[in-house]
């Protein structure tokens, strides 16, 4: 990123990412060891549907906070700052309360029958009220990640993360876990962590029923309606393989690829999720008070600097990955492992898409987004029903990329319309082909145990790739230089 702000907002939030996935590492073997399997099954569910959810429950609304308010900003709209203030208020506010109601009917009605557990009623009703939560605390913090403030975004997340990993090891110290208690612990979390935001946002906050206006909802609707589905869309992609799995192979199966793929979704934590919030915000208010000519410069830099660091981290990612995952999930989870290339992969290819697809978020073209995600679902389920009584979890796997890979490219021919990239494939096609061969070379090469092979491939492989990263790419040793500089002013 060229801008110094790019870099500062991205470190923000990379470093919570990464401290996320660490305390993530923390309750994982906590909870694959101390839950029966059916346990951790259970509370897989409840979070995969309470993902599904609020996805649906917020209707794109959090993207319109981040697209309109640049505008807002600007006075390139005729809506002011309070009327979006209150009127994104109000939306949110009647969006919780159906989503949490809505959840309620379908926990009290269907849950039950699939969730063989006495405290299924229980579960049903604390997960409504974190329901509610979230879908309000998601208007504070696009707000704050509007403004661009990366730092008190990171801070929230991490407040949220520590307070439920400590809530964890203190029942695993002092008493056994029940995943009610886990979803107690969540729904902790996440009041502590909207708290923090509320209270860091109320400053800015402005509301007048007077100020709630029926024009502004209607046009956050139609640019984020098409979003919402993108988004549940993406879900179907990254959870319906698992009913699959289920209804075509066994429970073992089940539990084996999904322990893999939330350990793999660590990753997403630190690479993809620091991208969506430092990314979007930045570009829009770029749109809007530079033009497109340096919107353009800024995601063709982006985009290059994604792959090169992000290839290599993917590979690093794959090679060790396997061994903490025996050591942390224990080696009844270990045969799961094979799936983690290819979903870090999946992951690598998602992210691309905030670079690429950022032409339709800028012009509000949202409906090629959900056009294609429709096209890239329908897609992951047929090719599933194929290859998974062939391949098992390998090929659902595998046709978790092929799909993402036909959204990636099916929404950037339309995107490339409005803002093309400048990209020059051959740096990140020399950098791949490289850690494709320190993988292979380090994948045949064993330390004795995992602990052992984790730390030496992880430090063998990561020095080899991101030597020659910074070695070959100009581009990189120019980031890194401004990032030197600018701690050397910070310090003087």
């Amino acid at each position: 990123m060229s801008a110094p702000s790019a870099i500062t907002h991205l470190r923000n939030y990379a470093s919570a990412g990464t401290i996320i996935a660490l305390a993530g590492l923390v309750t994982f073997p906590l909870l694959t060891r101390s839950l029966s399997v059916a346990e951790y099954g259970i509370v897989g569910l409840i979070m995969s549907s309470l993902t599904f959810f609020i996805a649906i429950g917020k209707l794109g609304i959090q993207h319109s906070v981040i697209r309109f308010f640049s505008q807002v900003k600007n006075s390139t709209i005729e809506f002011s700052l309070g009327q979006m203030n209150s009127t994104v208020a109000s939306l949110f506010f009647i969006l919780a309360s159906i989503t949490a109601f809505a959840w309620l009917i379908v926990g009290y009605t269907i849950l039950p029958s699939i969730i063989d557990d006495p405290h299924a009623t229980k579960l049903v009703t604390i997960a409504a009220v974190l329901i509610f939560v979230r879908l309000l605390g998601s208007g504070v913090t696009n707000f704050l990640r509007a403004q661009q403030r990366s730092g008190i975004v990171a801070m929230v997340t991490l407040i949220m993360r520590c307070i439920y990993v400590g809530l964890i090891v203190l029942a695993v110290l002092l008493t056994d876990i029940s995943p009610f208690f886990v979803i107690v612990s969540m729904f902790v979390a996440e009041l502590v962590g909207v708290s923090y935001a509320a209270r860091k946002y109320w400053p800015s906050f402005q509301f007048s029923v007077a100020d709630v206006s029926t024009p502004l909802a209607k046009a956050m609707l139609l640019y984020g309606m098409p979003l919402m589905l993108l988004e549940s869309f993406g879900l179907i992609l990254r959870l319906s393989d698992r009913y699959l799995i289920g209804a075509l192979l066994d429970d073992n199966a089940l539990g084996m690829y999904s322990a893999s793929y939330n350990f793999t979704a660590h990753l997403d934590v630190i690479l993809l999720v620091a991208l969506a919030q430092a990314v979007k915000p930045m570009y829009m208010e770029m749109w809007e008070s530079s033009g497109s000519e340096k919107t353009q410069e800024f995601l063709s830099r982006g985009f290059h600097l994604f792959l090169v660091i992000g290839i290599p981290f993917v590979a690093v990612f794959s090679l060790v990955g396997p061994h903490l995952l025996n050591f942390l999930a224990s080696p009844k989870y270990a045969p799961g492992a094979v799936i983690i290339p290819f979903v870090a992969i999946s992951f690598l290819v998602e992210g691309s898409v905030h670079f690429l697809a950022a032409g339709l978020y800028i012009q509000k073209n949202t409906k090629v987004l959900m056009i294609w995600s429709l096209i890239a679902s329908i897609l992951n389920v047929l090719l599933n029903l194929v290859m998974i009584p062939k391949f098992g979890i390998v090929g659902a796997a595998g046709v978790t990329i092929v799909s993402y890979v036909v959204f990636t490219l099916g929404v950037s021919r339309h995107a490339f319309k409005y803002v093309s990239l400048d990209i020059n494939w051959r740096m990140p096609t020399i950098v791949a082909l490289v850690s494709i061969v320190v993988y292979f070379l380090g994948y045949q090469v064993s330390y004795g145990n995992d602990v052992a092979s984790f730390i030496a491939k992880g430090l063998i492989s990561t020095i080899a790739l991101f030597m020659m990263v910074y070695c070959i790419d100009n581009p990189v040793r120019e980031s890194v230089s401004l990032m030197k500089s600018r701690q050397a002013l910070k310090q003087s």
